[in-house]
């Protein structure tokens, strides 16, 4: 049995991404518009950087939306996977677009004569976003972890990843401000790099899940601790888990008293689903099969 959010989590999901989407457009053209007339290199990834964001907030949309599906007969576990798909996706814009960022910043500062010296308002536009993108990480997290979504908590690391690039670019531009023109261009080449990290760890977790990766070593055997400290569970063999989404699936054999009665092996396995699902965090589906002990003793 799932723990099934799907429908309830899609309002949370949609609210937090429209207010989101809402603000990395302004934040867009503020600071591509303030990093041009500014001549702020760095504020102008940035910017571009903001506009990523807002596609990957459009793709949040669509794969919240219909990954909140519930499951019918021809996707008999539900859509999730279709947050996962979306999750690599924002991972290979973010990764392209921190490519193109960091040719032309290092090109820039192979070539002193490019070097400029950026304007004011690139500073206290970079400031504004580093609050704002830093208030959206929280609100986004939230969801996140009331809803259980793996998506959801990509796109709170999209904004914390936004909001320290804005703060890379005040270390940059306020440098540069001091006279050190080469400053804006650095910081330029860390915002990018900074983007890179946060594209591959989308794309190797999503990845992941997409062949079906179990959960780590450490976290089996915390489930089996769980399982075996169930009153009734005699043993239990063939864990087997996988990540759907912001969803776990487990599928165990257990073993219960050769004499227990159907209905009494039933409460038992009722039991292991409950306390597996209250481990996991997020939504989790748990299929049990039972066995008498006498299986046990010859398995």
């Amino acid at each position: 049995m799932a723990s099934d959010k799907g429908a309830g989590a899609w309002p949370m999901k949609r609210r937090v991404t429209l207010i989101g989407a809402v603000l990395n457009l302004g934040l867009a053209v503020v600071k591509i518009l303030t990093g041009w007339l500014a001549q702020s290199q760095a504020l102008l990834v940035d910017g571009v950087h903001s506009l990523s964001d807002l596609a990957s907030d459009m793709l949040v949309l669509f794969a919240a939306r219909y990954g909140s599906i519930a499951a019918d007969q021809n996707h008999p576990y539900g859509h999730a996977r279709i947050e996962t798909l979306a999750t690599l996706a924002v991972g290979v814009i973010l990764l392209a677009v921190a490519a193109g960022f960091l040719f032309d910043a290092v090109s820039r500062l192979l070539q002193a004569r490019a070097l400029t010296v950026p304007g004011q308002a690139a500073l206290w536009v970079a400031l504004a976003s580093v609050l704002a993108k830093e208030a959206m990480y929280h609100a986004t997290r939230r969801v996140a972890r009331r809803t259980g979504s793996s998506l959801m908590l990509a796109n709170a690391w999209h904004h914390r990843s936004d909001a320290l690039s804005s703060l890379v670019v005040i270390v940059g531009v306020g440098g540069a401000l001091l006279g050190q023109a080469w400053f804006d261009s650095l910081a330029a080449v860390i915002v990018a790099l900074m983007l890179a990290w946060v594209a591959w760890k989308l794309l190797a977790g999503a990845s992941l899940e997409l062949v079906d990766t179990g959960l780590s070593r450490k976290e089996l055997d915390v489930l089996g601790g769980t399982i075996g400290g169930v009153t009734g569970v005699r043993g239990f063999r063939r864990l087997r888990t996988r990540r759907m989404g912001g969803q776990v699936l487990v599928d165990l054999q257990i073993f219960v008293d050769a004499q227990a009665s159907v209905a009494e092996a039933d409460r038992v396995a009722a039991r292991v689903r409950a306390a597996l699902i209250e481990q996991l965090p997020g939504r989790a589906d748990v299929t049990i099969g039972i066995k008498p002990d006498r299986y046990n003793r010859r398995s």
